[in-house]
């Protein structure tokens, strides 16, 4: 998963242009820990600037690199943010199009990295009932990501502290069900970035930021050889065009 927010630039500047783009790191991945290609999906949130605070979100279940409409997407739409992802579909987790990531609701577009162990017997459950209506109607799929988005949608306050309960709540569920978790996520809203990486009883999965063209970037393997950083294991960063990346402690 890659996303940007600055001045306005090409989506095919952070999709297919870099040296490891999220179309070279769909087949070619550096630090994917399980799987080796991610051919079951693709999908960008798009902040056009046509006023709109909402994204416009694209989503196909066909690899990224059978795409059709990539070249015309890639060389004529310009936006302010994105959020990028290609989908390695988790074992027993369906291939159709409502779990294709990412995820939006309102102006916040969610991308997670990661799986949650025995999902289905006992965790669905246990996340679905601790939601808010709003929140559980949200949920369209199938596919422990978007109920980990649920979380966030269903927590109050900026995004950064919504991202923080949700993965709290998401630990205090694991730890009673006893199951094995990752959730390296990345969240935007048109404005900023909130990238966050946790994990219970493994290593959560990789994510780095850096100055990118005129604005910031976060990727789950750096796109390019220019100063790109890890941001730390159960650690949670919130990046701005034209401010310091802010990186806190999740506990």
């Amino acid at each position: 998963m890659a996303g940007y927010a600055g001045s306005a630039l090409r989506v095919g500047e952070i999709v297919s242009a870099p040296p490891h783009s999220l179309l070279v790191q769909s087949y070619r991945p550096r630090e994917m820990q399980s799987g080796t290609v991610n051919a079951d999906g693709y999908g960008a949130a798009l902040w056009l600037d046509d006023g709109i605070p909402e994204p416009a979100l694209y989503r196909t279940a066909a690899p990224i690199w059978a795409d059709p409409n990539q070249g015309w997407m890639n060389q004529r739409l310009s936006v302010r943010s994105l959020i990028g992802a290609v989908r390695s579909a988790t074992p027993g987790i369906g291939f159709e199009l409502a779990n294709v990531q990412p995820f939006a609701h309102g102006r916040i577009a969610f991308a997670h990295n990661g799986f949650i162990s025995g999902f289905r017997q006992g965790v669905q459950r246990a996340l679905r009932e601790g939601l808010g209506r709003e929140a559980y109607e949200s949920i369209e799929g199938s596919s422990d990501s978007e109920h980990i988005f649920a979380l966030v949608l269903d927590s109050k306050g900026p995004l950064s502290q919504a991202v923080r309960e949700a993965l709290l709540r998401l630990e205090r569920t694991c730890i009673d069900l006893d199951r094995m978790a990752v959730a390296t996520v990345l969240l935007g809203d048109g404005d900023q970035l909130v990238g966050a990486r946790w994990a219970r009883a493994s290593r959560p999965a990789t994510l780095y930021w850096a100055p990118f063209r005129n604005g910031v970037a976060l990727a789950s393997e750096p796109l390019d050889g220019a100063g790109w950083k890890e941001i730390p294991e159960g650690h949670l960063a919130v990046a701005r065009p034209g401010e310091d990346l802010r990186v806190e402690r999740l506990q």
